[in-house]
Order: C-alpha cells, then sequence, then structure tokens
C-alpha cells in the first residue's frame, strides 16, 4: 500500500446568514461562436512536506496555473533542499511547461537532483523524474517515470532498483519504507492530472532525519490538461484572513481554489473554531465551490460561510458570500456577487448593518468595518463580506471571502 501525503477530510459545519446585499455584471455578448480553449496546470518541487517541520513545503518550486497560454513555461534550481533543517537533495532543477505540438496539447513537468540523501540510510544518484498530461485527437493521456543512475540502502548497492516499476516500495532499515517511482493519474469530464514523484519516504522508527508518521516528496511532478471548453473557470473562497503591518498572522481558512471546475459537484471544506493569536476569536468555517467546463458553458460558483467572530468586545454574527461567473460557447455570460452579516455588537450596543456595496462604518477606538467590499472586472468578481481593520493592533482581517471569474 502507498503511502499518502495529502490532506486531513474535515466535516462541514454549517452556519445561517440573515441580511443579503446582491450585485451582477453581465458580460458582453456575441452571435458568433468562441473558439475552445485548453487549460494548462502543473508545478514541480524540489521537496513537498505538509506538516510542521522546519523547511516544510514545497521547495525549489517551477508553477504555473490555469493558464490558457501553450507557452507558458518555469524553472527554478537551487544549491539543495532541505527538510528537518537537513540536506534531503543536492543540486536540485525544477521546470514545468506547456506545448501545443504534433503529439498534442499539454503539459510536461520534471525535476532532477544530483543526489538525494538521508544521511548512510539512503542514497540515490542521478535522479530524473517527469510527468506529462496531455490531450490528442480526442483523447486524453498521460505517462510519468523516475529513473536513478544509483541506489544504495545502508552501505549496499541495489542496482535492480535504478530503474524501479511504478509505485515500487521498499524499506529502509533505520527509516521505515520508501516509495520509489511514485506515478498516477486521474481521468474526469474536464481533463486529466498526473503526477511522478521520483521518493516518498516515510518514517516508522525513530531517527534524527525525518520524525515517524511524516512523508516527505522529493521530486515531486504535477502535469494537468483541461479538454477543449468555452472556457476556464478561476476563483476562491476562505473564511478569513488577517495581516499586521503587510505580514500575513494568520493565511486563509478552509481556502478552495478551481481551474476545471467540480463536474458540477458540490465540494465543501470545512474547519472549526480557531484563534488568530492576539487577533481574533473565529468560530466554525466552511467554504464550498461548485461548477463545470464544457464546450457549450463553463460556469463556478464559491461560497464562504463563518460562524462569527469576536475581536476583542467586538463581537460579529454569522457571515456568508458567495461569487459567481458563467460563459457560453455564443460570448454571453455573466458575474455575480452577495453577502449578509446576522449582527454586530460592541458590548451591549447593536450596531445597524449597511447595504450595498463598499460600505464603511466606524467604531471609536475599536475598528473601521467595510461591509460587501466587492471588486469586479469583465469577467471576474470577488466580495469581501467583511473586512475589519483594528485600530490597536494595526490588523486587517478579512471574513467571508469568495471570487469567481472566467478565462477564454
Amino acid at each position: 500500500m502507498r503511502p499518502r501525503i495529502g490532506y486531513k477530510k474535515l466535516a462541514a459545519v454549517g452556519v445561517a446568514a440573515v441580511v443579503g446585499v446582491a450585485s451582477t455584471i453581465a458580460l458582453t455578448s456575441g452571435s458568433a461562436s468562441a473558439s475552445p480553449v485548453f487549460g494548462y496546470s502543473g508545478y514541480s518541487y524540489g521537496t513537498d512536506v505538509e506538516s510542521g517541520l522546519a523547511n516544510s513545503g514545497p521547495q525549489v518550486v517551477s508553477k504555473f496555473g490555469c493558464t490558457t497560454d501553450a507557452t507558458k513555461a518555469d524553472r527554478n534550481d537551487i544549491a539543495t533542499a532541505n527538510v528537518n533543517n537537513q540536506a534531503i537533495a543536492r543540486s536540485v532543477r525544477t521546470d514545468t511547461h506547456a506545448f501545443n505540438d504534433k503529439s498534442g496539447t499539454g503539459v510536461t513537468s520534471n525535476a532532477t537532483a544530483v543526489d538525494i540523501k538521508v544521511g548512510d540510510l539512503l542514497t540515490l544518484t542521478g535522479v530524473k523524474t517527469t510527468t506529462t498530461a496531455k490531450y490528442s485527437k480526442g483523447q486524453l493521456s498521460y505517462t510519468g517515470n523516475t529513473t536513478f543512475a544509483g541506489v544504495k540502502i545502508g552501505a549496499i548497492s541495489v542496482p535492480s532498483l535504478i530503474k524501479p516499476k511504478w509505485n515500487t516500495k521498499v524499506a529502509v532499515p533505520g527509516l521505515g519504507y520508501i516509495v520509489l517511482n511514485r506515478v498516477g493519474g486521474v481521468k474526469t469530464s474536464s481533463g486529466i492530472y498526473s503526477y511522478a514523484q521520483a521518493v516518498v519516504l516515510h518514517a516508522t522508527v525513530k531517527n534524527q532525519y525525518i520524525p515517524e508518521g511524516v512523508d516527505v516528496a522529493v521530486l515531486k511532478t504535477r502535469a494537468e490538461i483541461s479538454k477543449p471548453a468555452t472556457a476556464l473557470v478561476i476563483g476562491d473562497a476562505y473564511g478569513t484572513k488577517a495581516n499586521a503591518d503587510k505580514l500575513v498572522v494568520s493565511g486563509p481558512t478552509s481556502l478552495q481554489t478551481t481551474c476545471q471546475g467540480t463536474e458540477g459537484k458540490t465540494v465543501k471544506v470545512a474547519v472549526g473554531e480557531l484563534n488568530i493569536p492576539k487577533v481574533a476569536y473565529v468560530g466554525a468555517v466552511y467554504t464550498t465551490k461548485n461548477g463545470a467546463i464544457g464546450e457549450n458553458k463553463s460556469y463556478i460558483n464559491f461560497t464562504s460561510h463563518v460562524g462569527g467572530v469576536k475581536v476583542g468586545n467586538l463581537s460579529i454574527g454569522a457571515i456568508e458570500s458567495s461569487a459567481s461567473a458563467w460563459k457560453t460557447k455564443d460570448g454571453k455570460g455573466g458575474v455575480s456577487s452577495s453577502s449578509s452579516i446576522a449582527s454586530i455588537k460592541v458590548g451591549n450596543k447593536t450596531y445597524p448593518i449597511a447595504t450595498g456595496e463598499n460600505k464603511t462604518l466606524d467604531i471609536p477606538g475599536v475598528a473601521r468595518l467595510t461591509f460587501n467590499q466587492v471588486m469586479r472586472q469583465q469577467r471576474y468578481i470577488s466580495v469581501n463580506a467583511l473586512v475589519i481593520d483594528v485600530y490597536s493592533l494595526n490588523t486587517k482581517v478579512i471574513v467571508g471571502h469568495s471570487a469567481a471569474g472566467v478565462v477564454s
């Protein structure tokens, strides 16, 4: 069984809103059918760890996302990639690029390293990883592979692992196990994505390099291509985000994004109550997305729901927002947004909630509130249900963010 490198599936929590504000803008329409577009996305990481470890998260990153440009490319290189303050991969290079040639159209992502080492437990040399997702003659396909110049487990060379089969699991004494040449792909009604990872390290025993139970992916690549569609869909949603003096003190909660939509299914991400240290207490948060792309119509809808926020003696009831965008092959389309806030109180005093876009309320000595903060372009709209500027903390808290758009 191969290890999982991923996410925790969280239960959804619902809240109710009281007052709503909506705005809508229509796109230009045309009688001629627009040509379908392809969507290209990809990344290559030197290392990736999803944990609280030092040096966790992607390193040596090359990536681009949700573009219709078949010439898009990115590359990166660095001397070493570290995990838990240990050098894991040396002389790492990554690149990802879209293409459109006689073989078809798609994305290829590559990553190489002179060597990958876990102390004296594991040494992999001359490592090359690649994956491609492609559309050709109406068909979707993918490939992926990793090769090594040399493989040593402890002090023993293992030449049979230089060209391992996909998802080859090998025990490593003193560490746990590794998965070499991890490859896979997922096809949907909208397109296909593929991934290839040179090696996944998983510690099952105590060691000085990687904590037990943590997965480390080294040379991690992904490629994605959508089927021809009238438009790609973009946007995001999150519950809260806080910034102090331009520094992020709390990243987006329950973040969701998109490029191909969800095949018309509603996808929900939720998180329980949380504290933003020294800033705010936030009630349960969840976000949803629902949309699809196709040759006749592409559409997307994001929503954000927050159970309430407390900042000092400022209490705000349930907060919600939504954003939608759509486009049909005849060039018609539109974007819309809405937001709502249940209540605002400071101590025992209740404040009125302004309606309309970008309305403000100043609460002396406490905060400046901006309601239904909307930013729109012809094919994109973004809404923050509430923005709180906390005077005493010089901090801005965004609550209930949703955004949606189409790209063609």
